[in-house]
């Protein structure tokens, strides 16, 4: 890519990071219960937690059946803002790369992917 194309695109990823108004860490997932009860297995749930890591420790709260599609999308946004993040940061390091002196480069080839010219199908 030419440098000004990953300008571009780093350009397009911060806009669209600053359109993410509201998100969520954490993920949501259901549980269910198996109890006895009269000598009858009854199933109950599914129940909504909202399951995170905070502070070294493993947080869950248990969300009603309303708020589970808003909380999903807000967590889907805060998943779609780190990948953004993470291609923002290859984009910035792409571009440091190539404004790096020919001597640097050469010294620092073996970071690089290894990358064969395609060769015609025989």
């Amino acid at each position: 890519m030419t440098t000004q194309s990953l300008h571009e695109e780093r350009t397009r990823i911060l806009h669209e990071m600053s359109s993410i108004d509201q998100m969520i860490r954490g993920h949501v997932s259901s549980q269910t219960y198996q109890v006895q009860r009269a000598g009858q297995t009854v199933t109950q749930g599914p129940y909504y937690v909202l399951q995170r890591h905070q502070d070294g420790r493993n947080l869950s709260t248990r969300i009603n059946e309303q708020e589970v599609e808003l909380i999903s999308r807000h967590v889907l946004a805060y998943k779609r803002y780190m990948a953004l993040a993470e291609r923002y940061a290859a984009l910035s390091e792409q571009l440091t790369w190539q404004q790096q002196d020919a001597t640097v480069k050469k010294k620092f080839r073996r970071f690089w992917p290894a990358i064969s010219p395609k060769r015609p199908a025989s």
